[in-house]
């Protein structure tokens, strides 16, 4: 395990646009969690009890900028 400190972002937006805009200003230099609106962020952040929730992919697009590094 690293000591490397990464930074996690949340972006809560419907628009993609905005999305794409966050993943080109941190240029690949943190991890970003995605969601369309407070619902789904509270979901991500408490999911109930009786089980998990898969996590939502958006699909890459030309101006979201370097995929995420592993």
């Amino acid at each position: 395990m690293s000591d490397e400190e990464v930074s996690i972002v949340f972006c809560v937006s419907a628009d993609a646009s905005v999305l794409e805009r966050v993943l080109r200003q941190l240029d690949g230099a943190g991890s970003v969690v995605s969601c369309a609106d407070l619902t789904q962020l509270r979901a991500i952040l408490f999911p109930p009890s009786g089980g998990s929730t898969p996590p939502v992919r958006i699909p890459p697009s030309s101006a979201a900028g370097p995929p995420d590094r592993p």
